[in-house]
């Protein structure tokens, strides 16, 4: 159970500290010690400014959940990004998809929850070639499958080398697929698109992903990928170059840290995002450098599907058939002596913890107390929403929460300091929904 009071507390504290100084845009505020839960109690939404609102969510963003299920032949097997349709979702726009314009390009997107269109819009600038955009589309709904029942929501023309060709659907069909076909292009042997979005309203909100455990394996060079979910944490592993994987479930992704070790020993880090389909079934993950530049995209991806409900074998995690979460959280610790700590979830605009991130702090608080000598700094971390001022307050009120509950869990509160870094340390870029859900992040970092 939470520690409402003890959580109160400590965020009035983080809340005048914030105010008694002006965040500076190279320099964040000092930490923010754990206070006493005798402190005077003020909650935490109290401090949350009622103009912060959440940009539109694109409904077709790979981010959002959304899976391409159907995809034209001469996309199958391909081994890199380039032309994949993946690149239609990814929000970046300066990836494509290219495909031979015959026969008749479809595209079949299977979105997270029950869904009502209400506009669409082409991106059909940044082709090789401008005569390659699409001419003529349709677009249709379905709530039966993703092979019948569909509905005709939008038929329209594009223009060439233009973005945010925006149009009003002619009817509004709710459904879980999407349905996309290229009729003609503009003369080109091939057709071709930089982004493809959705606006509208999700008619359902299904729960956090589960049933996520299990081995998956694909086409991507990876090998057979083993995960274990142990609430709102996923851990796992991969063939290719040992790679081992850790990391956090908000909403519909998975948020994971990734490590491949190469013959010579040295290591390469990534930051990956995750999505699965409504089943469970398929999994989509787009990576990236750990430490490329924020506006830098991704550079690879991995499409599999699970082959089995067994976890398989780690070997190099060492708490794999315990506590993995606890196990590959400390080796990090370790290793590089910091960690991000995806999986623990705060409500929007706000530093009330969800009760989902209860099973993760538990692993921590015992993780800690079985390394008595180890003191960390609890790092916040915002995404761009709300701007600098309101989103350093957030940060330092994040983290401070999470040390309250690790000392509620009974960690002794002088080996823990909290610290927020708002917005300034942005992993990747605040322009997209995928991005900003990379830099919101709590870290434990050892002292």
């Amino acid at each position: 159970m939470w520690k409402s009071i003890a959580i109160s507390a400590l965020l009035c504290v983080a809340s005048s500290l914030c105010a008694c100084k002006k965040p500076e845009a190279h320099a964040p505020a000092s930490p923010v010690l754990p206070a006493s839960a005798a402190e005077p109690v003020a909650k935490a939404e109290d401090a949350t400014p009622t103009a912060v609102v959440p940009p539109p969510l694109d409904l077709l963003a790979f981010a959002a959940g959304t899976q391409i299920v159907v995809k034209p032949e001469d996309n199958q097997g391909i081994f890199m990004m380039a032309y994949d349709p993946i690149n239609l979702i990814d929000e970046a726009p300066t990836t494509d998809w290219t495909v031979t314009a015959k026969p008749v390009p479809v595209l079949v997107f299977e979105l997270p929850e029950r869904t009502e269109i209400e506009k669409m819009v082409f991106d059909t600038a940044g082709l090789n070639r401008d005569e390659k955009a699409p001419k003529s589309v349709t677009v249709e709904m379905s709530d039966t499958s993703k092979d019948t029942g569909y509905q005709t929501i939008l038929t329209t023309n594009l223009g060439m080398a233009k973005n945010g060709q925006e149009f009003t659907v002619s009817a509004k069909v709710p459904g879980h697929w999407l349905r996309l076909t290229i009729n003609s292009n503009h003369g080109d042997e091939y057709v071709g698109m930089t982004g493809l979005h959705a606006y509208g309203k999700q008619l359902t909100n299904s729960a956090t992903l589960d049933g996520l455990s299990g081995t998956y394996d694909g086409w991507s060079g990876w090998g057979k990928v083993h995960l274990k979910q142990e609430g709102t944490r996923v851990t796992g592993c991969y063939d290719f170059q040992d790679g081992v994987m850790s990391g956090g479930i908000e909403g519909r992704m998975w948020k994971a840290e990734m490590v491949e070790t190469e013959s010579g020993g040295s290591k390469t880090r990534k930051l990956g995002l995750f999505t699965f389909s409504r089943d469970g079934k398929l999994i989509i993950g787009l990576t990236r450098a750990k430490g490329a530049a924020p506006d830098d995209g991704y550079d690879s991806f991995y499409n599999g599907e699970k082959i089995s409900e067994d976890i398989g074998n780690c070997p190099n995690i060492p708490g794999w058939t315990g506590n993995a979460a606890q196990s590959q959280l400390g080796s990090e610790l370790e290793d590089t002596g910091r960690a991000r700590l995806d999986g623990v979830n705060f409500d929007f605009a706000s530093a009330r913890l969800r009760a989902e991130s209860g099973p993760l702090l538990k692993q921590v608080a015992e993780m800690l107390n079985q390394h008595p000598d180890w003191k960390l700094t609890l790092e916040g971390h915002t995404d761009n929403v709300g701007g600098a001022a309101y989103n350093q307050t957030l940060s330092q009120q994040r983290a401070a929460a999470v040390v309250v509950e690790l000392v509620a869990q009974g960690v002794e509160a002088g080996r823990l300091e909290s610290a927020g870094f708002g917005m300034y340390k942005p992993v990747a870029s605040n322009d997209s929904e995928g991005g900003r859900a990379q830099n919101r992040r709590v870290e434990l970092v050892k002292k």
